[in-house]
């Protein structure tokens, strides 16, 4: 009998030290460590791009000087193919190379019949300087207030950063000889981008 109390003694003993371990469990379960979640990042760019001129419509008509002084007007160049192309600014890569493309493919586009015309904000002068130094065969124009291309469609707001401000959106168009639009190109990649409008010709 004493040998049957002394066991029954041992057992509530570990009954009784067994519960805070259980106890201690539960409670660990029933609180899991707090998840926190990832912030949004910030989009580096959005676009609010116009609807502007686009295949079938007449294309605006338009006076602008070149780097050297020289008016240029759409109309004049009626009878032949123009590949309008706007671009944000002189002197930047993206630019540079687009414009370099487009030079390098020059003499094939007008084997074509058409004539290849750069637009961008930036001033006569610039223009100039960006020519010589890429020794283009073909004009840059100058739209110092973006009017000629936002008539196009291809300048407005843009935000960066929670910042507004107003640039050119890359675009490029066809225009044939009577001056009909005959192709808009508007997601651009710069690089083997004048290979795509010489074949669309």
């Amino acid at each position: 009998m004493a040998k049957a109390a002394s066991k029954a003694k041992i057992k509530a003993k570990l009954k009784t030290k067994a519960k805070p371990k259980a106890v201690a469990k539960k409670k660990a379960k029933s609180k899991p460590a707090p998840k926190t979640k990832a912030k949004p990042k910030p989009k580096a760019k959005t676009k609010s791009r116009p609807k502007g001129a686009s295949p079938g419509a007449k294309a605006p008509d338009f006076r602008l000087r070149d780097g050297n002084g020289k008016m240029h007007r759409l109309a004049s160049y009626q009878g032949k193919k123009v590949v309008l192309y706007f671009y944000p600014k002189d002197d930047t890569p993206g630019c540079t190379l687009e414009a370099d493309e487009f030079n390098k493919e020059n003499k094939k586009f007008e084997a074509k019949g058409a004539a290849v015309l750069g637009v961008s904000p930036d001033n006569e002068v610039s223009h100039k300087r960006f020519s010589e130094n890429l020794d283009l065969r073909y004009s840059l124009l100058a739209d110092p207030d973006g009017l000629v291309a936002t008539q196009f469609g291809a300048y407005g707001e843009k935000t960066l950063y929670g910042m507004k401000f107003k640039s050119v959106f890359r675009t490029t168009f066809i225009i044939d000889e009577e001056g009909i639009i005959e192709k808009v190109f508007k997601k651009i990649q710069v690089e083997g981008h004048a290979k795509e409008v010489l074949k669309a010709l």
